[in-house]
């Protein structure tokens, strides 16, 4: 009779399929809506208000300024 050659390597593990879910944007950027904006590296408040587009990281030195109206 033979006997049972020893495993020294362990088991593969079994292919699992992994479902992902789309990701999602941390915030949704509206192109039609106008922000307030200040520069990071400057600290100044840029005098027209630009595209919210602008913040999703293609100018990465700008930051919304916050509100001064109560509430908001």
């Amino acid at each position: 009779m033979a006997t049972p050659k020893p495993v020294t390597e362990p088991a593969t593990p079994a292919v699992v399929a992994r479902i992902t879910e789309p990701v999602r944007p941390e915030r949704t950027y509206d192109p039609r809506k106008k922000v307030r904006v200040y520069d990071k590296t400057t600290g100044q408040v840029v005098r027209r208000p630009v595209p919210e587009t602008w913040l999703d990281g293609r100018f990465p030195n700008l930051a919304e300024a916050p509100s001064s109206r109560v509430g908001k």
